[in-house]
Parts: structure tokens; C-alpha cells; sequence
């Protein structure tokens, strides 16, 4: 991993609170979707927690890194499935 950046998060958490906006939905482990009643946002429970933890990579909230992270093909693929913008 030459000229790659690693920056270490705290991973709790990452796939109870929503990617979209933030609202904290709790699952227990066998649910393997995340709907947000909140925003809409529905998505696998694995890619909300990966945008969450990209999010808190870069330090920022959800919806500042929304706009940061724009370019990047999973928080595309995250706006495929969370129809409502916050």
C-alpha cells in the first residue's frame, strides 16, 4: 500500500447511524438492510457503515463530507439508494 493513506476510526457504531443524515437507527445483527425512516435512505447495512466510515476519515460530519467526498463511487452508490437530500 505505497503512497496510501491509512487513518485509523473508531468503527462503533458505523452501521446503526445513518449515512444520509445521520439519525441513529438501531438493528440487531441479523439485519442485514438499513432503512432510515428519518431521510429514506436504504441501503446494505455493511455499505452505510463503510460511508460512515469514510466520513469520520476525513473529519467531517455527514453532511459535510457529502460534499467532500462526491467523486467517490461508494457515496454515488449511496445517492442511488437515499432519495432525500438533507
Amino acid at each position: 500500500m505505497l503512497g496510501k493513506l491509512v487513518i485509523p476510526v473508531k468503527a462503533s457504531g458505523t452501521s446503526q447511524d445513518c449515512s444520509s443524515c445521520g439519525v441513529k437507527v438501531p438493528k440487531k445483527l441479523h439485519e442485514r438492510w438499513h432503512d432510515c425512516l428519518n431521510c429514506g435512505c436504504s441501503l446494505d447495512r455493511d455499505h452505510n457503515a463503510a460511508i460512515n466510515i469514510k466520513n469520520r476519515a476525513v473529519g467531517h460530519s455527514v453532511l459535510k463530507a457529502k460534499s467532500l467526498l462526491s467523486n467517490s463511487r461508494i457515496v454515488l452508490e449511496a445517492y442511488t439508494y437515499c432519495e432525500a437530500e438533507v
